[in-house]
């Protein structure tokens, strides 16, 4: 029986063991053509639709893959900018480093000779001090012996000056007794 069924199934078949008229075999073919063709028709149409998303997809995949690529290229640029810019830094403080090291080592030696000119001036002006302290020491010793040494020359010319007088005074007595008596003539003739 199966054997039957799959041939009146072949050839049009009976529906439910009748046999179809003509027309209803006609109109069994054109429905069967009719629902083929809205199958075809909506086959067609999924399969637009999935070519119309596959297209749409395409078009996001290749924006995404534009963008994508665009940050890439964006990315790299600031990287590029960025390392560029680190390194310039990074070479502007090596300079500046060198420029202070330089400095550093500049009033370091600068310092240095300053503190030995320093070292120097003190020594000079210690000596200087001690010269002067020696130098007033010799200065008072020679003015105390200056001091003693006039006092002798006075004592002397006071010693002098004292025989001197002394003479003119014994000089003066004796020319002074011939006054007096001149005088005293005098008083006495007037």
């Amino acid at each position: 029986m199966a054997k039957k069924g799959k041939k009146d199934k072949k050839g049009g078949g009976d529906t439910d063991g009748m046999k179809m008229s003509d027309a209803d075999k006609e109109k069994n073919d054109k429905n069967t053509v009719l629902s083929m063709e809205v199958e075809r028709y909506f086959t067609l149409a999924v399969k637009a639709d999935a070519e119309h998303e596959q297209r749409q997809m395409k078009e996001r995949t290749k924006q995404i893959r534009e963008k994508l690529e665009e940050e890439k290229q964006k990315t790299y640029e600031i990287t590029r900018d960025m390392t560029r810019q680190y390194k310039d830094m990074q070479d502007e403080l090596s300079d500046k480093v060198v420029k202070l090291e330089a400095t550093i080592k500049n009033l370091e030696d600068e310092m240095l000779k300053d503190r030995a000119e320093f070292q120097d001036t003190l020594r000079k002006k210690d000596q200087v001090i001690t010269d002067q302290e020696t130098e007033m020491k010799n200065l008072h010793s020679k003015m105390e012996g200056m001091a003693a040494e006039f006092g002798d020359m006075l004592q002397r010319t006071l010693g002098k000056m004292k025989e001197r007088i002394e003479l003119n005074s014994a000089n003066f007595e004796e020319q002074a007794v011939p006054i007096n008596k001149r005088l005293e003539e005098y008083h006495l003739k007037e």
